[in-house]
Protein backbone atom coordinates (compact mmCIF):
# COMPACT_ATOMS: atom_id res chain seq x y z
CA UNK A 1 0.00 0.00 0.00
CA UNK A 2 1.04 3.87 -0.15
CA UNK A 3 2.61 3.51 3.18
CA UNK A 4 4.51 0.39 2.99
CA UNK A 5 8.21 1.34 1.91
CA UNK A 6 10.12 -1.44 3.25
CA UNK A 7 13.08 -0.65 4.94
CA UNK A 8 12.68 2.78 4.69
CA UNK A 9 11.72 5.07 7.29
CA UNK A 10 9.07 8.23 7.60
CA UNK A 11 10.26 10.82 10.01
CA UNK A 12 7.56 13.28 10.46
CA UNK A 13 8.11 14.57 13.81
CA UNK A 14 7.90 17.84 13.95
CA UNK A 15 11.56 19.60 13.79
CA UNK A 16 12.95 22.76 12.45
CA UNK A 17 15.55 22.30 9.94
CA UNK A 18 17.85 24.22 6.89
CA UNK A 19 16.99 22.18 3.41
CA UNK A 20 20.59 20.76 1.83
CA UNK A 21 20.74 21.16 -2.27
CA UNK A 22 19.37 17.22 -2.47
CA UNK A 23 16.30 17.27 -0.86
CA UNK A 24 13.23 17.58 -2.46
CA UNK A 25 11.19 20.84 -2.50
CA UNK A 26 7.71 21.00 -3.13
CA UNK A 27 5.85 24.06 -4.44
CA UNK A 28 1.99 23.87 -4.71
CA UNK A 29 -0.12 26.19 -6.14
CA UNK A 30 -4.05 26.15 -6.36
CA UNK A 31 -4.31 22.50 -5.31
CA UNK A 32 -1.25 21.16 -8.18
CA UNK A 33 2.57 20.55 -7.57
CA UNK A 34 5.27 21.02 -9.44
CA UNK A 35 6.82 18.47 -11.13
CA UNK A 36 9.60 18.38 -13.00
CA UNK A 37 9.35 16.07 -16.61
CA UNK A 38 11.68 13.82 -17.37
CA UNK A 39 10.93 11.89 -20.68
CA UNK A 40 7.49 10.33 -20.40
CA UNK A 41 7.41 10.24 -16.63
CA UNK A 42 8.06 12.45 -13.44
CA UNK A 43 9.47 13.79 -10.65
CA UNK A 44 9.73 15.68 -7.71
CA UNK A 45 12.42 18.73 -7.42
CA UNK A 46 15.03 19.22 -5.62
CA UNK A 47 16.18 22.50 -4.10
CA UNK A 48 19.24 22.61 -6.31
CA UNK A 49 16.86 22.62 -9.47
CA UNK A 50 15.96 25.73 -8.53
CA UNK A 51 19.47 27.15 -9.00
CA UNK A 52 18.83 30.05 -6.25
CA UNK A 53 19.91 30.83 -2.73
CA UNK A 54 18.00 31.11 -0.05
CA UNK A 55 14.77 29.76 -0.79
CA UNK A 56 11.82 30.99 1.20
CA UNK A 57 10.75 27.24 2.06
CA UNK A 58 9.99 25.80 5.39
CA UNK A 59 11.02 21.95 6.55
CA UNK A 60 7.80 19.06 6.24
CA UNK A 61 9.13 15.50 7.25
CA UNK A 62 11.85 13.41 6.13
CA UNK A 63 12.42 9.96 4.19
CA UNK A 64 15.83 7.94 5.69
CA UNK A 65 17.88 11.49 5.09
CA UNK A 66 16.29 13.39 2.35
CA UNK A 67 13.92 16.05 3.67
CA UNK A 68 11.21 17.45 1.82
CA UNK A 69 10.58 21.12 2.62
CA UNK A 70 7.34 23.48 0.82
CA UNK A 71 8.15 26.41 -0.42
CA UNK A 72 6.20 29.42 1.10
CA UNK A 73 2.66 29.99 -1.06
CA UNK A 74 3.52 33.92 -1.47
CA UNK A 75 6.94 32.55 -3.13
CA UNK A 76 5.44 29.64 -5.09
CA UNK A 77 3.46 31.31 -8.04
CA UNK A 78 5.93 34.08 -9.33
CA UNK A 79 8.69 31.16 -9.21
CA UNK A 80 6.31 28.79 -11.40
CA UNK A 81 5.83 31.62 -13.54
CA UNK A 82 9.60 32.01 -14.20
CA UNK A 83 10.73 28.30 -14.57
CA UNK A 84 11.45 26.28 -18.16
CA UNK A 85 9.06 24.36 -19.54
CA UNK A 86 10.14 21.40 -18.29
CA UNK A 87 8.45 21.99 -15.26
CA UNK A 88 4.79 21.35 -15.05
CA UNK A 89 1.79 21.83 -12.43
CA UNK A 90 0.47 18.46 -11.67
CA UNK A 91 -2.86 17.56 -9.54
CA UNK A 92 -1.79 15.53 -6.40
CA UNK A 93 -2.94 12.11 -7.97
CA UNK A 94 -0.35 12.71 -10.51
CA UNK A 95 2.32 10.99 -6.99
CA UNK A 96 -0.23 7.96 -6.67
CA UNK A 97 1.06 6.34 -10.09
CA UNK A 98 5.08 7.25 -9.59
CA UNK A 99 6.96 4.23 -9.88
CA UNK A 100 9.15 4.86 -7.12
CA UNK A 101 7.38 4.37 -3.50
CA UNK A 102 9.32 6.73 -1.28
CA UNK A 103 8.76 9.45 -4.37
CA UNK A 104 4.93 8.42 -4.57
CA UNK A 105 4.27 8.76 -0.29
CA UNK A 106 6.80 11.59 -0.03
CA UNK A 107 5.00 13.81 -2.94
CA UNK A 108 1.63 12.93 -1.81
CA UNK A 109 2.12 13.46 2.05
CA UNK A 110 3.86 16.83 1.04
CA UNK A 111 0.66 17.86 -0.96
CA UNK A 112 -1.55 16.65 1.87
CA UNK A 113 0.11 18.90 4.38
CA UNK A 114 0.31 21.65 1.90
CA UNK A 115 -3.18 21.74 0.99
CA UNK A 116 -4.09 21.93 4.79
CA UNK A 117 -1.85 25.07 4.57
CA UNK A 118 -3.83 26.16 2.03
CA UNK A 119 -7.01 26.05 3.49
CA UNK A 120 -6.12 28.07 6.94
CA UNK A 121 -4.37 31.02 5.95
CA UNK A 122 -6.89 32.95 8.08
CA UNK A 123 -8.44 31.50 11.07
CA UNK A 124 -11.70 30.29 11.11
CA UNK A 125 -12.75 32.14 14.45
CA UNK A 126 -11.93 35.68 14.41
CA UNK A 127 -10.34 36.13 10.72
CA UNK A 128 -7.36 36.84 11.64
CA UNK A 129 -3.93 35.96 9.63
CA UNK A 130 -2.91 32.82 10.45
CA UNK A 131 0.71 32.11 12.06
CA UNK A 132 2.84 28.19 11.78
CA UNK A 133 3.23 27.24 14.99
CA UNK A 134 6.94 26.97 16.45
CA UNK A 135 6.80 23.66 18.58
CA UNK A 136 4.49 21.59 16.69
CA UNK A 137 2.76 20.86 13.31
CA UNK A 138 -0.20 23.28 13.47
CA UNK A 139 -1.31 27.21 12.51
CA UNK A 140 -1.66 29.23 15.28
CA UNK A 141 -3.78 33.05 15.58
CA UNK A 142 -1.58 35.21 17.34
CA UNK A 143 -4.97 37.22 17.85
CA UNK A 144 -7.30 34.61 19.17
CA UNK A 145 -4.57 31.83 19.74
CA UNK A 146 -7.32 29.05 18.06
CA UNK A 147 -4.99 26.25 16.87
CA UNK A 148 -5.44 24.24 14.11
CA UNK A 149 -3.97 20.54 13.04
CA UNK A 150 -3.66 18.95 9.98
CA UNK A 151 -7.01 17.48 8.69
CA UNK A 152 -7.23 13.85 8.99
CA UNK A 153 -10.85 12.34 7.86
CA UNK A 154 -11.60 8.95 8.55
CA UNK A 155 -13.34 6.90 5.79
CA UNK A 156 -14.30 3.33 5.48
CA UNK A 157 -14.20 0.62 3.05
CA UNK A 158 -15.43 -2.66 2.84
CA UNK A 159 -15.59 -5.69 0.87
CA UNK A 160 -18.70 -7.39 1.44
CA UNK A 161 -18.97 -10.84 0.60
CA UNK A 162 -21.87 -12.74 -0.72
CA UNK A 163 -20.60 -16.82 -1.03
CA UNK A 164 -17.57 -16.66 -3.73
CA UNK A 165 -19.03 -13.26 -5.46
CA UNK A 166 -17.69 -9.87 -4.12
CA UNK A 167 -19.57 -6.38 -4.21
CA UNK A 168 -17.98 -3.88 -6.69
CA UNK A 169 -18.61 -0.51 -7.71
CA UNK A 170 -17.95 2.67 -9.72
CA UNK A 171 -17.90 5.61 -8.16
CA UNK A 172 -18.83 8.61 -10.94
CA UNK A 173 -16.30 10.58 -9.56
CA UNK A 174 -13.42 8.02 -9.99
CA UNK A 175 -11.59 8.63 -13.85
CA UNK A 176 -10.35 5.18 -13.18
CA UNK A 177 -13.06 2.98 -15.14
CA UNK A 178 -11.88 -0.56 -12.99
CA UNK A 179 -14.65 -1.34 -9.97
CA UNK A 180 -13.14 -1.35 -6.86
CA UNK A 181 -15.50 -1.15 -3.28
CA UNK A 182 -17.94 0.72 -1.26
CA UNK A 183 -16.64 3.16 0.66
CA UNK A 184 -16.98 6.54 2.27
CA UNK A 185 -16.40 9.12 4.81
CA UNK A 186 -17.24 8.68 8.65
CA UNK A 187 -20.33 10.67 9.65
CA UNK A 188 -20.05 13.03 13.40
CA UNK A 189 -21.22 10.58 15.91
CA UNK A 190 -21.07 7.23 14.93
CA UNK A 191 -18.26 4.34 14.83
CA UNK A 192 -16.33 3.01 11.79
CA UNK A 193 -18.48 -0.31 11.83
CA UNK A 194 -21.40 2.03 11.95
CA UNK A 195 -20.39 3.82 9.08
CA UNK A 196 -19.70 0.47 7.41
CA UNK A 197 -23.08 -0.44 7.62
CA UNK A 198 -24.35 3.11 6.97
CA UNK A 199 -22.58 3.11 3.60
CA UNK A 200 -23.41 -0.14 2.27
CA UNK A 201 -27.27 0.64 2.60
CA UNK A 202 -27.01 3.87 1.45
CA UNK A 203 -24.97 2.88 -1.82
CA UNK A 204 -26.31 -0.47 -2.42
CA UNK A 205 -29.62 -1.22 -0.20
CA UNK A 206 -27.66 -4.23 1.54
CA UNK A 207 -27.39 -4.89 4.76
CA UNK A 208 -23.79 -6.56 6.24
CA UNK A 209 -23.03 -8.72 9.58
CA UNK A 210 -20.03 -10.11 10.59
CA UNK A 211 -17.94 -6.70 10.00
CA UNK A 212 -14.37 -7.83 10.56
CA UNK A 213 -11.17 -5.06 10.83
CA UNK A 214 -8.42 -5.50 7.73
CA UNK A 215 -6.05 -2.85 8.13
CA UNK A 216 -5.72 0.82 7.56
CA UNK A 217 -3.55 3.63 5.26
CA UNK A 218 -3.50 7.01 4.78
CA UNK A 219 -4.70 8.48 1.61
CA UNK A 220 -3.51 11.74 1.24
CA UNK A 221 -5.58 12.41 -2.31
CA UNK A 222 -8.93 13.21 0.22
CA UNK A 223 -6.98 14.19 3.69
CA UNK A 224 -8.02 11.02 5.14
CA UNK A 225 -7.18 7.95 7.06
CA UNK A 226 -8.90 4.74 5.56
CA UNK A 227 -10.03 2.23 7.43
CA UNK A 228 -10.40 -1.05 5.60
CA UNK A 229 -13.15 -4.00 6.49
CA UNK A 230 -14.73 -7.44 4.96
CA UNK A 231 -18.20 -8.13 5.77
CA UNK A 232 -20.75 -10.73 4.83
CA UNK A 233 -24.16 -9.84 3.01
CA UNK A 234 -27.14 -10.16 5.36
CA UNK A 235 -30.22 -11.44 3.54
CA UNK A 236 -31.49 -10.08 0.45
CA UNK A 237 -28.48 -9.83 -2.09
CA UNK A 238 -30.58 -7.68 -4.62
CA UNK A 239 -28.44 -4.34 -4.88
CA UNK A 240 -30.66 -1.03 -4.95
CA UNK A 241 -27.66 1.40 -6.03
CA UNK A 242 -27.41 5.08 -5.44
CA UNK A 243 -26.78 6.38 -8.50
CA UNK A 244 -26.05 9.98 -7.19
CA UNK A 245 -22.70 8.47 -6.14
CA UNK A 246 -22.26 5.29 -7.88
CA UNK A 247 -22.08 4.20 -11.85
CA UNK A 248 -22.23 0.55 -11.14
CA UNK A 249 -22.57 -1.85 -8.74
CA UNK A 250 -22.65 -5.64 -8.79
CA UNK A 251 -21.89 -8.95 -7.44
CA UNK A 252 -18.87 -10.52 -9.17
CA UNK A 253 -17.79 -14.22 -9.25
CA UNK A 254 -14.62 -14.64 -7.79
CA UNK A 255 -12.92 -16.35 -11.04
CA UNK A 256 -14.39 -13.19 -12.63
CA UNK A 257 -12.39 -10.93 -10.89
CA UNK A 258 -9.05 -9.62 -12.47
CA UNK A 259 -5.82 -9.17 -10.27
CA UNK A 260 -5.36 -5.89 -8.92
CA UNK A 261 -1.95 -4.33 -8.10
CA UNK A 262 -1.33 -3.98 -4.44
CA UNK A 263 1.09 -1.54 -4.09
CA UNK A 264 -0.87 1.73 -3.66
CA UNK A 265 -4.47 1.33 -2.46
CA UNK A 266 -6.18 -0.53 0.20
CA UNK A 267 -9.16 -1.55 -1.87
CA UNK A 268 -7.06 -3.51 -4.04
CA UNK A 269 -5.35 -5.13 -1.44
CA UNK A 270 -9.06 -6.05 -0.25
CA UNK A 271 -9.76 -7.01 -3.48
CA UNK A 272 -7.00 -9.61 -4.20
CA UNK A 273 -7.87 -11.06 -0.49
CA UNK A 274 -10.95 -11.88 -1.73
CA UNK A 275 -9.65 -12.74 -5.32
CA UNK A 276 -6.90 -15.15 -3.61
CA UNK A 277 -9.32 -16.80 -1.64
CA UNK A 278 -8.06 -15.95 1.73
CA UNK A 279 -11.02 -14.89 3.49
Amino acid sequence: MLHEIGAHKLHNEFRLQSPKPDDFLVVYVGERSLLKKNGESFEIPRVADFKRENIPCHYLFSIDDTAYFLAESYFAKPLVESLPEEFVLCPTRTFRYMGDPLLRLGGATAAHIAHWESLNKCCGRCGNITVRAERERAVVCPKCGNTIYPRISPVVIVAVHNGDKLLMAHNIDNPNPRLFLISGFVEIGESLEQAVHREVMEEAGLRVKNIRYFGSQPWPFSDSLIAGFTAELDGDETIHMQEAELSEAMWVKREDIPEYETDVSISCCLIEDFRRARS
